[in-house]
């Protein structure tokens, strides 16, 4: 592959501010790329989202179905002027800038491997490349248009950064449920509170803190946070209003449940301070990313590709979210996760990408889609 024009293209890609909620721009690295791939003769589908947002389906067949799909997202977590403050630079072994690793890299890794795809591979196999809007938001506007794809793929390849310098890929991931919490109670002075009615929203919120928080479970990894909690007006008020919002991980979707028949019971009983009245607010499910059966016996086989061609491969288990969690109860697909080349500290100032994982990630797709042509 030709590096220095991948480093070229990732300039033009990482200097265009594209945050979930800029539109234009998210459209704008649509545009670059879509040109980028028209110019190598592939097909570029636009599909509308809502919002004024497309979701790019980039193909070298016309098909109903895909042997492999590659899937990444065109929004990054920064704001507008982000761009334009820190642009993309190289600094040693790495390239800097807002969303190379979260994931403008594993976005131009899928052309490269699509520019660099052989001949037979590109005339035998149907290959889709799709670029969402909307990952970093939970992907709520892309969702139904990419997994109506994924379920008609083989093989799914979510290029969101490797770890460990490229070598380190993710086959499994929690899920979550996030709630917002509203608890009502009634004012009153604080002076008066045993001679006066009152009822503490705040009290309630802190029973609930600590009977939430005693739902983790370090042994299935299941974890519980309350990220934020807001009541009361001043000290000497009894607070007739307080607000938390939380969020619960898990590896097994048993968990899950578990959770939120907790919740619901907890929610749907008796108050710890009577008169406060509980309002609960479900913000997101999402199931975990779990392994399969079929799924490991594929990860063994891809890793015997890798070992073959010289490219160190290992797994390792994420906590974060991905498009992987929805696309892997897509119909029968294998899916893999942390498929592009190495970026680390995402959402952040250090953000990098690592250019010597680059050449090594394509081989490593160009290899993949070469055995799975020789083992139809």
């Amino acid at each position: 592959m030709n590096l220095e024009l991948y480093l070229e293209q990732m300039k033009e890609l990482v200097n265009i501010d594209s945050g979930s909620g800029n539109v234009a721009g998210i459209n704008r690295v649509a545009d670059k790329l879509a040109g980028w791939y028209q110019e190598i003769g592939w097909n570029v589908e636009r599909i509308p989202a809502d919002g004024g947002r497309q979701v790019l389906l980039i193909t070298n067949h016309v098909s109903e179905h895909y042997d492999a799909m590659y899937i990444g997202h065109m929004d990054t977590v920064f704001p507008d002027g982000t761009a334009e403050k820190r642009p993309f630079r190289i600094e040693g072994e790495n390239y800097y800038g807002p969303g190379v690793g979260d994931m403008k890299n594993g976005d131009l890794a899928m052309f490269h491997i699509a520019a660099n795809l052989p001949e037979t591979e590109k005339k035998c196999l149907n290959i889709a490349m799709v670029y969402n809007p909307d990952e970093e938001i939970g992907s709520i506007y892309s969702k139904e248009i990419t997994d109506r794809i994924g379920c008609q793929a083989d093989h799914i390849f979510v290029m969101e950064s490797a770890g460990k310098n490229g070598t380190r890929h993710c086959f499994a991931r929690k899920g979550s449920l996030t709630y917002d919490i509203e608890f009502q109670g009634q004012a009153a002075h604080a002076g008066f509170m045993f001679e006066v009615e009152n009822a503490s929203a705040v009290l309630e919120m802190g029973h609930y803190i600590v009977e939430l928080m005693s739902l983790a479970d370090r042994e299935k990894d299941t974890t519980v946070n309350v990220g934020i909690a807001n009541g009361g007006t001043a000290r000497n008020v009894v607070a007739d209003h307080a607000k938390i919002s939380v969020e619960m991980r898990f590896r097994d979707d048993s968990e899950r449940i578990r959770l939120k028949e907790y919740v619901n019971k907890i929610t749907e009983g008796q108050p710890f301070v009577p008169g406060v009245k509980t309002t609960i607010t479900m913000q997101k499910e999402t199931p975990p990313f779990i392994k399969t059966e079929e799924a490991k016996k594929y990860i063994e086989r891809v890793r015997k590709v890798a070992e073959e061609h010289g490219i160190p491969f290992e797994e390792k288990d994420r906590g974060g979210l991905s498009d992987a969690n929805h696309l892997s109860r897509c119909g029968n697909a294998i899916v893999m996760d942390g498929m592009g080349p190495h970026g680390a500290n995402d959402h952040s100032e250090k953000e990098y990408g690592y250019i010597g994982s680059v050449e090594p990630c394509v081989k490593l797709h160009l290899a993949i889609l070469n055995d799975m042509l020789n083992k139809q």
